[in-house]
């Protein structure tokens, strides 16, 4: 029996962050059963059109899920629950751009989006699949480019009727990607059993 379908993405390098490794376990898990991985650009406007490219290369087929993965400072996962409409922070991407510029084509409506996923059990799951570290809940995606990935996969995911969720993981400094490859998959097994 073939594996339920999932689209997961990941972010490349940017600055302060020569291996970003979102992006390296986007391909690392690219190609596991029922997995499409795909890297994106760390900018406010590639990004969302990187995702809607790899979701239409996905085409007959269609996922029941959406992960996306982006790198944080801290040395935990962190589960997001919202993604916000506008973007605050005055930090350019990768292409130059703010978040002030592209804040109005977010989509999605004026308030925030929530994920439908439940939160507790994939934590339970990253736990499960081998990380002994902190998994926390979070309720602001940052407002750099993971909140615009994060907002346009649930938007996309709402055109789909499929659910989304976003998660932020270690950097590779305090987390090899082979102890955080294993608590990943286990959290793509929990999120297919939710759909």
């Amino acid at each position: 029996m073939e594996s339920a379908l999932l689209l997961i993405s990941g972010f490349g390098a940017f600055e302060g962050v020569e291996e970003n490794p979102s992006g390296a376990l986007a391909r690392t898990l690219d190609g596991d059963p029922g997995v499409v991985g795909v890297e994106l650009p760390v900018t406010f406007r590639g990004s969302a059109q990187a995702w809607d490219e790899a979701l239409a290369g996905l085409a007959p087929r269609r996922p029941v899920a959406l992960l996306s993965l982006g790198v944080h400072p801290r040395a935990s996962f962190r589960l997001e629950r919202f993604a916000g409409a506008t973007l605050s922070m005055d930090r350019p991407d990768c292409a130059g751009e703010t978040g002030a510029e592209v804040s109005g084509s977010m989509g999605g409506g004026p308030g925030d989006l929530a994920t439908t996923f439940e939160l507790e059990p994939l934590a339970d799951a990253l736990r499960a699949g081998g990380w002994e570290g902190e998994v926390e809940h979070s309720q602001d995606a940052g407002g750099f480019v993971c909140q615009r990935i994060y907002r346009h996969v649930l938007v996309r995911g709402a055109e789909l009727g499929v659910p989304g969720l976003f998660l932020h993981v270690p950097p590779l400094a305090a987390a090899p990607l082979e102890r955080q490859a294993g608590p990943v998959r286990a959290l793509v097994d929990a999120l297919r059993a939710q759909v």
